[in-house]
């Protein structure tokens, strides 16, 4: 049952895998530093609400968490992508007006935690398992202060 359950996500996910890209392409192309992750947060928001998933925000200033819930327990799967981008003057994607660039791969880490997202809403797979699925797009270093009983 479980290999079952895991082809279904995996093939939302592939079935996706265009719109992923994009999304961590969009990311890139407006790299946002840390604690001004604005555009990144509200992308993050916008593809929750359009996965049903019920989110919290702002978290850090700018972050969001999103929860998926199946049956109850007490197991919780957190993936976790930092939204900020690191300054790299000189680098060829980098903003001109502050320097950033998503030269860190914070982008690739959204769109992963999106594509997870994805993978488990739209496959409807949390409805047989145990647990919740909360995903955390965060600002940078603010993984280190928030703890598993924000879970």
């Amino acid at each position: 049952m479980h290999k079952e359950l895991k082809q279904r996500a995996c093939a939302a996910i592939d079935a996706a895998r265009p719109e992923i890209c994009v999304w961590g392409e969009r990311i890139a192309s407006k790299p946002e530093l840390g604690f001004k992750e604005h555009e990144t947060s509200k992308l993050v928001r916008g593809v929750f609400d359009s996965l049903g998933i019920a989110y919290e925000c702002p978290l850090a200033l700018t972050g969001v968490k999103g929860k998926l819930s199946g049956q109850p327990g007490p197991l919780n799967v957190c993936p976790i992508g930092e939204m900020d981008a690191i300054p790299c003057v000189g680098h060829p994607s980098m903003d001109s007006a502050t320097g950033a660039a998503h030269a860190c791969g914070h982008n690739a880490q959204i769109a992963a935690l999106l594509g997870a997202a994805l993978g488990l809403a739209k496959s409807r797979v949390m409805e047989q398992l145990y647990g919740n699925a909360v995903f955390f797009a965060v600002p940078p270093s603010s993984i280190l202060t928030w703890s598993t009983a924000a879970i």
